[in-house]
């Protein structure tokens, strides 16, 4: 009997000690699910998002399992926006398809609140059209897309739509990128490389570095629109006749002549160049594309993208682009002149009037002229003629 007590006793011991135990310092499972459950509540690094990306992943850490599908970017960081990169949220309404298996390029320049000039957009116009094409089932699509559509056939979504700003204004920044954000739409904007934080650069301001660094991080692309090209200059001495200096060889005043045609290619050459190097180094750039000032270009010029890797180019003629095109068209949704029912109504008809492409003017819509802009008095020992 006496044995039997002490055996009890010493079990009854060994259980408070191991009750105590787990009072103070608590079971092993609990104190692995509360070191995984600190390490969930550490903030997730998250990559830099590429133009390639449509969401981003969770990278593994310790305790805490590989996510079973990608978490979209505004899931990952609570009150960031998805970048306009990812098109996903866009929904095709199967009643309201125009066309397939092609893409509207949009042109814009400055879009700013009031109407500063005949070529600007006032914003509530632009706010409208933006109504207009969520409403009418457009689905907006981004660069790489169109590349990929116009370059190997890759298919596109019904009704697309690629949205392109010219020039590089800051007031893209200001008043257009908020839009932006706020409908989701993907866009490219084209720069004058040399001009962007450049404040001694002629004409309209334009944006900075750090705006388009902010930009491309949430989605915006942005591609060449020459590095410094965007100008006419003259034919000859008298200055009498001139053309946009990508067209075609120029008179050079410092020379006395005009140039040779190996002289254009090396110069069109040594500006494209430029531009896209610029952009590799300022944002990573990886795809070369280029929007040519005033929609000019010649077959020379285009033989010059070609060898430096950028096949596909934009004019400013109207048309509706089809795999294989290239030198894209592009309609021109800005402007004092612009109707946003008119500009929908032409889309909603393939980019067409009455089935036939639009040629000169389009009722309600006013496309960006080809001729030459007038020529303010030249700048001493430069051929720079024309501004924005």
């Amino acid at each position: 009997m006496k044995r039997t007590w002490m055996i009890i006793a010493g079990v009854s011991a060994v259980l408070t000690v191991a009750i105590g135990i787990v009072l103070v310092k608590g079971p092993a499972f609990v104190r692995n699910d509360l070191k995984q459950g600190a390490g969930m509540e550490q903030p997730v690094p998250v990559r830099p998002i590429g133009h390639t990306d449509n969401a981003l992943s969770i990278p593994k850490q310790m305790g805490v399992e590989e996510a079973e599908t990608p978490r979209q970017f505004g899931s990952v960081l609570p009150g960031r926006k998805i970048s306009l990169q990812d098109t996903s949220l866009q929904n095709e309404n199967p009643k309201r398809i125009y066309y397939r298996n092609k893409v509207i390029a949009l042109m814009y320049h400055e879009v700013t609140p009031g109407q500063k000039n005949k070529q600007s957009l006032n914003v509530e116009k632009f706010k409208r059209q933006l109504d207009l094409m969520k409403e009418g089932g457009f689905q907006w699509i981004t660069m790489n897309q169109y590349v990929q559509f116009v370059m190997h056939n890759k298919p596109v979504p019904p009704n697309a739509v690629l949205m392109t700003f010219d020039d590089g204004y800051e007031s893209f920044y200001e008043d257009v990128y908020p839009l932006l954000l706020e409908y989701h739409v993907p866009a490219t904007s084209f720069l004058i490389v040399n001009a962007v934080d450049n404040p001694k650069h002629i004409g309209i301001p334009k944006l900075t570095w750090e705006q388009v660094k902010e930009m491309h991080l949430n989605g915006v692309d942005f591609y060449s629109h020459s590095f410094d090209s965007h100008m006419y200059a003259p034919l000859d001495a008298a200055g009498k006749r001139s053309k946009a200096v990508l067209r075609g060889p120029i008179y050079i005043k410092q020379l006395g002549r005009k140039e040779s045609k190996e002289e254009y290619i090396a110069r069109v050459r040594s500006d494209m160049e430029r531009a896209n190097a610029v952009l590799r180094e300022k944002i990573g750039n990886t795809m070369n594309v280029i929007a040519f000032p005033y929609g000019v270009f010649s077959p020379a010029l285009l033989r010059v993208c070609k060898e430096l890797d950028t096949p596909v180019s934009f004019t400013v003629l109207p048309g509706i682009n089809r795999p294989g095109g290239l030198n894209g068209y592009r309609i021109n949704a800005g402007g004092a002149d612009n109707d946003p029912e008119a500009l929908i109504a032409l889309m909603k008809n393939g980019g067409m009037i009455a089935g036939k492409q639009p040629k000169g003017g389009i009722p309600g819509l006013k496309q960006k002229p080809i001729t030459k802009p007038a020529l303010p008095p030249a700048r001493s020992g430069s051929h720079r003629m024309a501004v924005d």
